[in-house]
């Protein structure tokens, strides 16, 4: 685990240091607005946000059904933020009907309504412990790198006219903006894209997942390198951007883990 962790920090680090001097170059190579590739990642990338928001939600819910109401309306709020969210994003994405939008979000509340009514009493702790992480980290990211946008500034690849002379390294600091154009740093796909790290801890409670645990996790870094990369092709971020966004996600994820299931990844 430590082995790990100190490699994906030098990874880290290494990459932040070319990206620091590489991210226009980059940009010039890659942007293509019309890519296919950039707009599925778009259009699908980041909903696990909200697919895995809603579940803990729900999940929460279910476990505490029995418990003091003020959770009870608690928790239920935000399954509905989630299940909002999640058939928002699709709508804005996929320009969506009203109609479709509607059906998704009766889609949603059945499917993950559903799911924790599955959820068994003898597994009630360990799915607890999954999805409080999983509700903060639904929450947590975007508050975080929305913040780090407004105050950042930097202005978005896409909406430069002449990138040689409007280009500002991910480091400096420009001032507090609402313009969307200039919230290119850090990225929030790709910080809610790496929300798909939660799916790594599922199982710890379904133990039919366990022999497919390095495929899971093979999974889940291919999903948000791909989320990543087509960030970068689009246009919408510089390459620092989105290892910024997808770090600030991987980190909390690591801090709730050790918190949460200290005692089972030790």
């Amino acid at each position: 685990m430590k082995k790990t962790q100190s490699l994906l920090t030098v990874l880290f680090v290494l990459l932040l240091g070319m990206f620091t001097f590489q991210d226009l170059a980059i940009s010039n190579v890659l942007f293509n607005p019309e890519s296919t590739f950039g707009w599925f990642f778009e259009s699908f990338g980041e909903l696990i946000l909200a697919y895995m928001g809603a579940f803990s939600a729900f999940a929460l819910l279910k476990i505490n059904w029995k418990k003091s109401w003020w959770k009870k309306i608690g928790f239920g709020l935000l399954a509905v933020y989630n299940v909002l969210t999640g058939a928002f994003l699709s709508k804005v994405h996929l320009d969506l009907t009203m109609i479709i939008f509607v059906l998704l979000l009766v889609i949603y509340f059945v499917v993950f309504g559903y799911l924790a009514t599955r959820i068994q009493e003898k597994d009630y702790e360990v799915v607890r412990k999954i999805a409080i992480v999983g509700v903060i980290l639904s929450l947590a990211p975007i508050v975080i790198v929305t913040l780090l946008k407004m105050l950042w500034g930097r202005e978005r690849y896409r909406a430069m006219t002449d990138p040689a002379t409007q280009f500002t390294p991910w480091y400096a600091i420009q001032k507090f903006t609402t313009d969307n154009e200039r919230m290119s740093f850090p990225s929030g796909h790709a910080a809610n894209s790496a929300t798909m790290v939660w799916i790594t801890l599922l199982p710890l409670w379904l133990k039919g997942l366990k022999k497919y645990e390095t495929l899971i996790v093979w999974f889940t870094g291919a999903w948000i390198a791909c989320v990543m990369l087509s960030r970068v092709i689009v246009g919408a971020h510089f390459a620092s951007d989105v290892l910024m966004g997808a770090t600030i996600t991987l980190m909390l994820f690591y801090v709730l883990k050790n918190k949460f299931f200290g005692k089972e990844i030790n």
